[in-house]
């Protein structure tokens, strides 16, 4: 199991009355970066350098040089207002490459969604609160005028992610009850190894459904593996309108 570095939860309960855009704990943390400033290839490059001895000595020497390929697939896509990602024209005339890249956008704002939903909360809250459930664990009202049911809360959810999956049991972070709708809003830390996330290649496709695998890179675990990298499978379901949702999908971190 990964070393997590943990926040008390009910003490972040307590510390959490304002909106989660900013204002809170339990925002999303700064991993995985926006998909604009993503590194995502690395080439070497040879350096020739002569000594000033009678006799030159050539000695070469590595260097890695770190380049941007667009991350929006020189224009063939682009976020919506929501966080899902739109192809322009059909996705099926896109590359390989481009493809990769438009997966990996996704993936990239799957992770953000995720994280803002379980993490926090991405609506506005207010001091009101209920205790219920098990533990009796206390739910903070859920002040924005959009959100007035959780049925509200699935929708905003499931405009980046296919309900075809069912990534996260919302139910147990967000209640609807004396007519209002009440957010857990609770923190934790992230994996502290965790460095980042990379679409590698196309496993499978479909009319609907394309399947990636994403590689997920550790600078290192509980025990003392140094770093390391985990493999787990990434897909993107298409609607008629040629709009990419997150459908299998894991939070790396």
């Amino acid at each position: 199991m990964k070393k997590i570095s943990a926040i008390i939860a009910t003490a972040a309960f307590t510390a959490t009355l304002v909106s989660c855009a900013g204002e809170k704990t339990g925002t999303a943390p700064s991993k995985p970066d926006d998909p604009k400033t993503t590194a995502a290839a690395t080439e070497e490059t040879s350096v020739d350098v002569t000594t000033k001895k009678t006799t030159a000595i050539t000695t070469t020497v590595k260097t890695t040089t770190t380049t941007q390929p667009d991350p929006l697939g020189g224009g063939a896509f682009e976020y919506n207002e929501d966080g899902a990602v739109v192809f322009k024209t059909d996705f099926k005339d896109a590359d390989d490459r481009t493809m990769l890249s438009a997966a990996q956008a996704l993936f990239e704002s799957a992770c953000r969604t995720q994280w803002n939903f379980t993490v926090g909360c991405p609506f506005k809250i207010d001091e009101q609160f209920i205790e219920t459930g098990n533990f009796n664990w206390r739910y903070y009202h859920i002040s924005d005028s959009n959100i007035k049911s959780f049925a509200d809360v699935e929708n905003a959810y499931y405009k980046v992610f296919s309900n075809r999956y069912k990534t996260v049991d919302l139910s147990t972070l967000y209640v609807e009850q004396d007519g209002g709708v009440y957010a857990l809003s609770g923190a934790r830390g992230a994996d502290i190894y965790y460095t980042g996330s990379k679409i590698t290649e196309i496993k499978s496709k479909t009319d609907d459904e394309i399947v990636f695998t994403v590689e997920n890179y550790y600078s290192d675990s509980d025990y003392g593996e140094g770093p390391n990298t985990q493999s787990e499978e990434f897909s993107v379901v298409i609607d008629n309108d040629n709009i990419w949702k997150a459908g299998k999908f894991t939070l790396p971190y």
